[in-house]
């Protein structure tokens, strides 16, 4: 096999979604990755984190926040919500988004051989139920980057 240098999924999901992770006109020049899932399915990310280091926030005091493997709804909502009961930087209008299939085409095609990119915007107390109100059967958005912060409110796929 070969090894061929690419980008992270961190950084070109939100790119490919039209999301940057930095921006200096929003004062946003920091970023930090994290994982929504562990290897056994349960969920992980910043919310072990935030409970181990309650008394320390400088691990969190980035502008942007990306978690990979985040899908389920029920996950991403718990998440929200956790950000939002830390009320420290986090408040339940603070920006966010959903990016399902980053990559994929932004269209359907007669072909239906590559997934469709979905982006889903609002805030952290809005995103899961607007989600969940656009399909009620839906359980997951997998495969997902959910990104919170201020630059999803960008749109760079909309020039």
């Amino acid at each position: 096999y070969s090894y061929t240098p690419a980008i992270s999924s961190c950084i070109a999901g939100p790119h490919l979604g039209g999301i940057p992770l930095t921006d200096p006109s929003l004062n946003c020049q920091s970023f930090g990755v994290w994982t929504g899932t562990n290897a056994f399915g349960g969920s992980r990310g910043l919310g072990n984190t935030i409970n181990n280091t309650s008394n320390n926030s400088e691990h969190w005091d980035v502008d942007t926040l990306v978690f990979l493997m985040i899908g389920r709804l029920d996950k991403l909502e718990a998440l929200c919500n956790l950000l939002i009961s830390r009320g420290e930087k986090w408040e339940d209008t603070t920006p966010c988004a959903v990016i399902q299939n980053a990559g994929g085409r932004r269209e359907k095609d007669d072909s239906g051989s590559q997934k469709i990119q979905r982006v889903w915007r609002g805030t952290l107390g809005s995103l899961v139920p607007t989600i969940r109100k656009e399909d009620k059967t839906r359980t997951s958005v997998s495969p997902a980057v959910f990104i919170v912060g201020a630059t999803c409110e960008l749109n760079f796929l909309s020039y």
